[in-house]
């Protein structure tokens, strides 16, 4: 069950796990999918997008380490650059995402709640033909949904199980805890 594979759970992200993550842009390797990390930027405050900006890198460094995956997540860096309370800044931001989205080969669905800039994602990728993977049970049909909307086919949205800590909303914390336990 899932509760037997977290207490077995040791957690991947230490000291420069940040810097290892940068690390993977320096090669292209041809082999590597090519994923779009999608998960929530917007919260209440500064220091929750400061959260959110880490924890997509959190995703990316997931999805490379144990999914063999080159994760792309534009909301982990592009904040740096451009502000989203600037109209034009946030356009350009918005269509960076859109064109960095159709260079990759699969969408991941991450965290357990849809924010609307996550909806244009999925809405993107469904309008692409583009597989779809979510981790968290609870957001599957609600993406399915959203696919559907946009005249894409539910089968290309896929729950994977294997992989929950792309499900939470802080893998870092969760995997930490879990390995102090073991």
């Amino acid at each position: 069950s899932r509760y037997r594979k977290e207490q077995k759970m040791e957690s991947i992200y230490h000291d420069y796990w940040q810097q290892e993550l940068m690390y993977q842009f320096l090669v292209e390797d041809k082999c590597k999918k090519k994923a779009y990390v999608c998960s929530p930027y917007s919260a209440e405050d500064n220091e929750g997008m400061l959260q959110n900006m880490r924890t997509a890198r959190a995703y990316m460094f997931y999805a490379m380490k144990k999914m063999n995956m080159s994760a792309r997540a534009p909301h982990a860096y592009l904040p740096m650059l451009v502000c989203d309370k600037v109209p034009n800044e946030r356009a350009l931001a918005l269509e960076f995402g859109v064109n960095l989205l159709t260079r990759c080969d699969v969408l991941l669905v991450c965290g357990n709640r849809i924010s609307n800039g996550m909806v244009q994602e999925i809405s993107n990728a469904a309008i692409l033909g583009m597989p779809i993977i979510v981790f968290d049970d609870m957001l599957y049909l609600e993406v399915q949904k959203i696919v559907t909307k946009h005249n894409g086919d539910k089968k290309t949205v896929k729950l994977e199980s294997n992989h929950f800590p792309m499900s939470f909303t802080n893998p870092i914390s969760y995997l930490e805890q879990a390995a102090m336990f073991k």
